[in-house]
């Protein structure tokens, strides 16, 4: 069973930080979701863009996924290509997928979380 977490605001929305709890969460009982960045969101893992909400820096809890061997986190390769931004610009290591294969997976799958 697949678990998508799909992260679609941008870093300043309480929702960024709510998503980011499922994730956490969902990972520290090993059910190792695929994280997915979609518009906005991938300005939470943009260089230089961190947001901070009661001392918790968004950047680096994301940093913690590495602790609990879950998948890269993918982001679309139209969204790079809209914000004119690379892989080299973020600050954790992905997975670029085109919109058309992430879609087809999610259609798939009944399990998706958005935030």
């Amino acid at each position: 069973m697949q678990i998508y977490l799909i992260q679609t605001y941008a870093p300043q929305v309480a929702d960024s930080f709510h998503g980011q709890d499922m994730l956490l969460a969902l990972a520290t009982l090993e059910l190792n979701p695929q994280l997915i960045f979609q518009g906005d969101a991938l300005l939470q893992i943009r260089a230089g863009n961190d947001q901070e909400r009661h001392g918790k820096s968004l950047q680096k809890r994301y940093g913690l996924l590495a602790l609990f061997d879950a998948p890269e986190p993918w982001v679309f390769a139209e969204d790079l290509v809209a914000m004119e931004l690379t892989v080299d610009d973020l600050v954790i290591d992905v997975v670029v997928k085109s919109a058309d294969e992430v879609n087809e997976l999610l259609a798939k799958s009944s399990k998706v979380l958005r935030f």
